[in-house]
């Protein structure tokens, strides 16, 4: 009996250890997806990878008793190491932690449990006949011939563009043209037109390599050139004409629309920006020196548009908003058109409209938490002082205010939207605070919309462009909340009207964190919400 109750009470303590919120998970790795085991484990934000599986990844790493460490970085710099942590009996590393110091890229696909590890493309530099590639993490690549036209592409799978564009590489009399683009999710695919396209080697697994680009055969790499008529050389081609802001037109419909011409195959890189708000588009060009028009019709959405030159024969093009719109970008075949609209629920007065304010979490679900001592600081706390004001200063304003809680109580996700939805509601407002693994490593405000909603991203531009204005924390701009998981966040993704959840700061990073405990902050962001709100609305 004795050796029985013992049994049952280690089962007891196993089964304790393991009433965790991890979820095993899956690794998508170089284009494939890895069945591990052990496997790794998945707490919501986080991948906690058992260091058996690190060799796999052919990631060169040096693994100490309590850390692993990056080679790459000095040995006195502290983001050189990473923490290990015991996760159901096995030493783990946080992989997303180790992908960003490393450069690379992952997202989290929720409806097949599955973390995908992307490098990031760092450089591409022709030195005819030679091709370099470098990359933040080991990639699969293959390079292969197309014809009609002639053109040599390589694929480098497992591979994510950078958020800022890469210069492209200078034209050569043997390269007419380059393109670097993203394929598909895990595919970044490079293109040369070529008379001759060929490659040497055609396959490999790397992070930073060359290609020759000219077959044995070629006269480039002969040992004994051939001989040539000695011809006048011709005169050299004229400068591409400049490139010229485009016009903006106003339809039947009240969308303000323009138009780029750019070459078959490139996507030009939009940004929206805050403080002032502003559309940044990317694009191939030549521009001697920058230009800049004022644009004085107030029913044009635009206050100012201006371009400049910058790196790798491209022009930034900057339109400078004069109120928040929705834009609809079109792709084609010959160009990229910009439709600006003003967005759903916009128009009337702040006074006219009914708003649900959502403070996140509550109740047992207190979020992201963090100790100082005996005191523990909760992120249902914040986030509800925080709504609470904003609701009151709406009400101010005379708009139809709605919380979905007023108290610490717990409200379930679809509670929260379906109250909205069921109210008829012209804005949903969710205010939380951020929270990563390793404290003190991120700072700053971000707003989510839900997929590619133009009307929610406008929703958030307005807010985030007031909240940096006077909270002193830096912006980390509006995103999809595709960007988290692949589905979107629940209160997103089921709302019926422009919805945004707005990450205030990071409870774990001192700086933000002796901000949103500060009532006077609190008070500022509330009072930017409202701002924001009024903007999206009355264009103000």
């Amino acid at each position: 009996m004795r050796r029985h109750a013992l049994g049952l009470a280690l089962a007891l303590i196993v089964c304790l250890a393991w009433a965790d919120d991890l979820r095993e998970a899956r690794l998508a790795w170089l284009g494939e997806t890895l069945e591990l085991n052990p496997p790794a484990l998945w707490d919501g934000r986080e991948l906690w990878l058992p260091i058996a599986h690190l060799e796999r990844l052919g990631i060169p790493l040096e693994v100490h008793p309590h850390a692993v460490r990056l080679p790459h970085l000095p040995t006195d710099q502290p983001s050189a190491y990473v923490p290990l942590d015991a996760k159901r009996g096995h030493p783990c590393v946080p992989l997303r932690d180790l992908v960003r110091r490393w450069g690379g890229f992952t997202r989290w696909d929720e409806a097949n449990q599955t973390l995908v590890v992307l490098a990031r493309l760092q450089e591409v530099r022709l030195e005819y006949p030679a091709l370099h590639f470098r990359t933040s993490l080991p990639v699969v690549w293959r390079a292969f011939v197309m014809q009609d036209p002639a053109r040599l592409v390589i694929d480098l799978v497992g591979c994510a563009l950078p958020e800022v564009p890469l210069p492209l590489p200078a034209s050569h009399e043997q390269v007419k043209a380059v393109r670097v683009g993203q394929f598909d999710s895990r595919t970044v695919r490079v293109v040369l037109e070529m008379d001759a396209p060929a490659a040497t080697p055609e396959s490999g697994l790397a992070s930073e390599w060359q290609l020759l680009l000219a077959s044995s055969h070629s006269p480039a790499l002969a040992a004994e050139p051939s001989p040539v008529l000695v011809e006048t050389p011709a005169p050299p081609a004229p400068p591409p004409p400049p490139f010229e802001l485009p016009p903006l037109r106003r339809d039947a419909r009240g969308w303000v629309s323009l138009s780029l011409p750019l070459p078959e195959g490139v996507q030009p890189r939009v940004a929206f920006l805050e403080n002032p708000l502003r559309i940044a588009l990317d694009v191939p060009g030549y521009l001697p020196k920058p230009v800049e028009r004022a644009i004085e019709d107030p029913n044009l959405f635009v206050r100012i548009m201006r371009a400049a030159p910058i790196e790798g024969g491209r022009v930034r093009l900057v339109l400078e908003l004069a109120r928040s719109v929705g834009v609809q970008i079109l792709s084609g075949k010959t160009g990229i058109t910009l439709n600006l609209r003003l967005p759903r629920n916009a128009g009337g007065k702040l006074s006219q409209k009914v708003i649900v304010i959502d403070p996140g979490h509550g109740g047992a679900q207190a979020g992201a938490r963090w100790r100082e001592g005996n005191k523990v600081i909760e992120e249902k706390t914040i986030t509800l002082a925080i709504g609470l004001q904003v609701a009151e200063l709406l009400a101010r304003e005379g708009a139809t205010v709605i919380l979905t809680r007023s108290e610490d109580k717990f409200v379930g996700l679809y509670e929260r939207t379906a109250l909205a939805n069921s109210a008829g509601a012209h804005f949903f407002v969710s205010i939380h605070c951020d929270s990563n693994p390793r404290p003190n490593s991120a700072s700053g405000t971000t707003v989510y919309y839900h997929r590619d909603d133009a009307d929610s991203r406008a929703l958030g531009q307005a807010i985030l462009n007031e909240i940096v204005k006077v909270s002193g924390l830096p912006s980390r701009g509006v995103r999809s909340d595709t960007t988290l998981y692949q589905k979107g966040l629940a209160v997103l993704r089921t709302s019926q009207m422009p919805a945004v959840l707005i990450e205030v700061g990071f409870l774990n990073h001192s700086v933000d964190r002796a901000k949103l405990i500060d009532p006077a902050f609190q008070k500022r962001v509330a009072e930017a919400i409202v701002r924001g709100l009024r903007a999206y609305v009355e264009g103000q």
